[in-house]
This record gives structure tokens, sequence and C-alpha cells, in this order.
């Protein structure tokens, strides 16, 4: 075989791979730009459900006299005192809180206030398609104050006054199980002991003796 005729045989071969190659790439740059896109505009999607959850809880965290939003921990806290008599939980009890008058009324009134956010928030997933896959967990968080009685003793007593708030609020016609939202809210109630991050210090102990309330979004599968 004669070098001419090699050169005619080699430069169609490298041709043609080269095409081959070019074809591949391309491909693979198309999947991924259509990849890439499809990853950005589920993120703004997810993003924008966010915000608008966000704005939904907007007035909660603006409201001071009823919630504190503490920002570090992404939760709220009842912001006025409920003191309990030493080893005592139920709020509807004279005996068993300190001033309990007031307090049962701003209770109540910490309880109408959270309703009417979980009615906003059914609104509007009712009124925004994007919102229809989003549904929010209400933790109801009891804490003691560490009485020396033993952290189990502690855990249980503290979930009966989250189980007491609870109950209170429900007797007085703020129900957040209601069928109105069975697929918005997932109650749970929860007794966190004197453990748990946020405590205040040795010397404001008593305080401790505090109800905490927690709202997650969880949004589901966007397709």
């Amino acid at each position: 075989m004669t070098k001419q005729s090699n050169s005619s045989f080699f430069w169609p071969s490298f041709t043609d791979l080269m095409t081959s190659l070019f074809f591949v790439m391309l491909v693979l740059y198309v999947l991924t730009y259509l990849k890439l896109s499809t990853t950005i505009k589920l993120q703004k999607e997810k993003l924008s459900i966010i915000e608008a959850v966000e704005e939904n809880l907007r007035p909660l965290k603006k409201d001071e006299t009823l919630f504190t939003y503490e920002e570090a921990y992404k939760r709220f806290k009842l912001a006025f005192d409920v003191k309990f008599n030493t080893d005592r939980a139920d709020v509807a009890s004279d005996n068993d809180l300190f001033n309990p008058g007031d307090t049962r009324e701003k209770i109540l009134d910490a309880g109408k206030k959270l309703l009417a956010v979980v009615n906003n928030l059914k609104k509007a997933k009712e009124a925004d398609p994007k919102l229809k896959n989003v549904s929010y967990i209400i933790v109801i968080a009891g804490y003691a104050s560490n009485d020396n009685t033993g952290r189990d003793h502690n855990y249980e007593l503290s979930y009966k006054r989250a189980l007491s708030l609870w109950s209170f609020w429900k007797n007085n016609r703020i129900d957040f199980e209601a069928t109105a939202y069975k697929d918005l809210i997932d109650l749970q109630i929860a007794g966190n002991g004197w453990g748990g991050v946020g405590r205040l210090p040795a010397n404001l102990e008593e305080d401790n003796q505090r109800f905490l309330i927690q709202v997650f979004p969880k949004i589901g599968d966007i397709k």
C-alpha cells in the first residue's frame, strides 16, 4: 500500500470519528442543559413556596404581646409567664397556676391568635396552587424547671403541661385537629423536661416553666 493510499484512507476515517464525537458532545450538552434547567426551575418553585410560607407566618412573628419568635431556634414561645405550683400541670385548675385568671385569659388569646394564623394558612393553600402539597407540623411543647425531682419525672410533668394546654384550647373551641385542618396540620404534643436548647440560666430557673410552639412547613414533592 502506498503512502498516498494510506493518506486517502486516514482522513475520511478521522473526519467520521470527529463528526461522531461532535454529535456525542452535542447530545451530552443538550441533556445537561435540560437537566440543569429542570433543576433550576424546581429550586425556583421551592423558593417561591418557602417565601409564601414565610409570608403567611409573618403575623405570628410580628406579634410580640402573645408570642416571641426565637430566631436562633426557629420557634415561638408564649411571650408571658405561665408559672405552675410545684409538681402541678393543669392549666384549667386555680390550684395549679399562679395568677390563674389573667394567665388563662392570655393563654386563650394566644390560642385564638395561633388559630387565626392556621386559618390564613388554610386559605392561602386553597387559593394558591403551588401550596397544594404544603402542610404543617405544629408542636406544643411544655418545659419544667429543674426542681431536683429527677429528669424522668420532669419529662412527664412537662408533657402533662403541654397536654393540659392542648386540652384547654380544645375545650375553648381552638382545635387544630378539627376536620377542616386534616390535610393541613399535623399536631404533636411534647414534653422537653428541663433539657433542650435555649434554656434560661440557673438564676432564672423558675422562668423555664414555659410553653414553646413550633410550626414546621412540610413541602411535598414538586413535579
